[in-house]
């Protein structure tokens, strides 16, 4: 054929593409990807499936399609599928499922498919074979006197065996084997209705969901049973991750209720911070399982008499009494009989009727040992055999009592130094710290100052009728400070502030307390500001305003304070200032 032929040969006599001997084919052709996802289908495809090529190229089938998706996925696994009827969207249509190859591996699949009857596609008779190792679950066949007929592929995979092993034997020999512990089949026999169980293979570990359906013949007797397996391990698996999770999420919720509650009911403790959050969650564990022998570790005025009272208000000896003990304020000698009690005539100035020790005094509630690093030595060997029968005798007396209370120390000292230094029991010491529990110094827990600050502001307001107030100043002035004395250094300093502050913001105040510089600030911020700022404040102030009393509001300062500073600068107003103010 000349060059020049096939350059002008004319489309319509073009030969006919792939595409064209797809649409034309009387069966539909549906191809998918490696997963599963649809590459093409031909025209009749799409009138079989309802598929369009814009909204369903390149997406996984619909689930209408399970049964042709299942079919798919199975010989992209490689596995061969054998041609058979397949329920799509309720119409039972003819599919055979072929591997697409490319490069010796499996690159897609191909389903032919078309209406039996209609579209002329012969039926072929399906034996029972194709039908058994076609369904995705595991089938047993017995006839009614418990003989195994037939076992398909799945089930095989499931219990891990060969059907050649075990068909034309009764079923109980898989009972014999400890294969399985109970057989469903038997109670199909025994019962002669439906049975289901969830049973475990010993062999493969498998949960399986076993279900026997009898068939009755024409006599009414069991002609045959039929045992579908299901494998539910993975969803056994799923639905004790969900409750697992589900638990752990019920748990977090409880405590940040509690933790809620606790902080409306318990406003003077704040807990803001990680760290203060984390030790909260300590005590509560501690208090909800009624623990004894806590010892509490903190620097000196991180709060840890406070806590031990919290902890005692959250344990079921919370209507009992809480007795605390100051350790280094009890003088050495009158320790024992502080802490144990004595009988009259046992000492000289003792009580005639003698006296009750805090121990007894705490029966059935809360003992609180303060700094209990110092306790004199002499007494500690008698604390632990308190500790150890919850026994006690009076100082002077000769019977012993039993009287229980849960014991809860404190110490900012380091207690395995003092076992070192011989200043301190180590069997005492063992049997106090059963529970450790630390709370961090304020330093490291700054989110906490914030709320605390506003708490014992709050406090003094209430008490005195004020409504004075930290500045942001204020507030990043107390944030920066170390706190070597903890929250008791800032309640000393948000007290004295209070006290020495002349108008409702107390910001001057701290930074004195504080021992820093006044900032630089604007007219409306005088405490704020240096001298000289607060000369320029105060003459702009003068300017704007007719009297000391709206200086005052401008600077949100007292009216005395505006006078004070006026005279300080000596900065004297007109006339006209001085009479409205007489005026007023």
């Amino acid at each position: 054929m000349p060059h020049h032929a096939m350059q002008t040969r004319h489309p319509a006599t073009a030969p006919y593409t792939p595409d064209d001997v797809l649409h034309s084919l009387a069966r539909g052709v549906l191809t998918v990807d490696a997963a599963c996802r649809i590459v093409s289908f031909n025209a009749y495809a799409a009138s079989l499936l309802e598929l369009d090529a814009a909204r369903d190229r390149g997406q996984h089938l619909p689930d209408p399609l399970q049964e042709l998706t299942v079919r798919l996925r199975t010989c992209l696994e490689g596995e061969a599928v054998p041609p058979a009827l397949v329920n799509v969207d309720g119409r039972m249509l003819q599919v055979e499922v072929s591997p697409i190859r490319r490069k010796g591996g499996v690159a897609g699949a191909m389903a032919l498919m078309g209406e039996p009857g209609p579209c002329g596609l012969p039926v072929p008779e399906i034996p029972l074979r194709a039908v058994l190792e076609s369904v995705s679950e595991g089938i047993w066949i017995c006839d009614g006197q418990g003989t195994i007929l037939d076992i398909n592929r799945e089930s095989q995979r499931l219990n891990s065996v060969r059907a050649s092993d075990y068909v034309g034997r009764s079923i109980r020999c898989i009972l014999d084997e400890g294969l399985v512990d109970h057989s469903v089949t038997l109670d199909v026999l025994r019962y002669k209705r439906q049975s289901s169980i969830i049973q475990r293979i010993t062999k493969t570990g498998k949960q399986l969901l076993v279900t026997g359906s009898p068939v009755f013949g024409d006599d009414g007797e069991i002609s045959m049973v039929v045992v579908n397996e299901r494998d539910v391990t993975e969803l056994n698996a799923l639905r004790e991750g969900l409750q697992n999770a589900r638990k752990v999420e019920e748990k977090y919720r409880n405590e940040l209720a509690e933790l809620s509650m606790l902080e409306l009911r318990q406003k003077e403790i704040v807990a803001d911070s990680p760290a203060m959050r984390h030790c909260l969650h300590a005590l509560l564990k501690l208090a909800n399982m009624d623990a004894s022998r806590i010892l509490i570790l903190g620097e000196s005025g991180t709060g840890k008499g406070l806590l031990a009272k919290f902890l005692h208000q959250h344990s079921p000896r919370a209507k009992k009494p809480f007795v605390p003990i100051n350790c280094p304020a009890v003088p050495e000698n009158l320790f024992e009989a502080e802490l144990f009690g004595y009988e009259k005539g046992a000492f000289t100035g003792a009580l005639k009727e003698g006296k009750a020790g805090l121990i007894e005094l705490a029966k059935d509630g809360t003992l609180f040992l303060d700094e209990v690093g110092d306790i004199p030595l002499s007494v500690q060997a008698k604390l632990l055999k308190y500790l150890d029968d919850y026994e006690l005798r009076r100082l002077g007396g000769s019977l012993s009592k039993k009287v229980v209370c849960g014991v809860v120390a404190a110490t900012n000292c380091d207690l395995e130094r003092l076992v070192e230094q011989k200043r301190f029991r180590k069997d005492l010491f063992f049997r106090l710290n059963t529970f450790i529990v630390r709370i961090a110094p304020l330093r490291d827990r700054r989110e906490d100052i914030f709320g605390l600050a506003e708490h014992y502001l709050a406090g003094c307001n209430t008490r005195y009728n004020k409504s004075k107030r930290l500045s942001p100043r204020a507030i990043r002035l107390l944030e920066a400070h170390d706190f070597p004395g903890n929250v008791r250094e800032l309640v000393g300093i948000i007290q004295k502030a209070f006290v020495m502050s002349e108008g409702d913001d107390i910001t001057e105040a701290i930074e004195e307390a504080l021992g820093v510089a006044p900032a630089l600030g604007s007219t409306r911020g005088l405490v704020e500001s240096t001298d000289q700022a607060s000369v320029l404040a105060l003459r702009h102030a003068a300017a704007r305003c007719r009297t000391t009393r709206e200086m005052a509001a401008c600077l949100g300062v007292s009216q005395s304070t505006v006078v004070r500073k006026l005279a300080k600068y000596g900065i004297r107003l007109s006339d006209s200032q001085v009479n409205q103010d007489a005026v007023s």
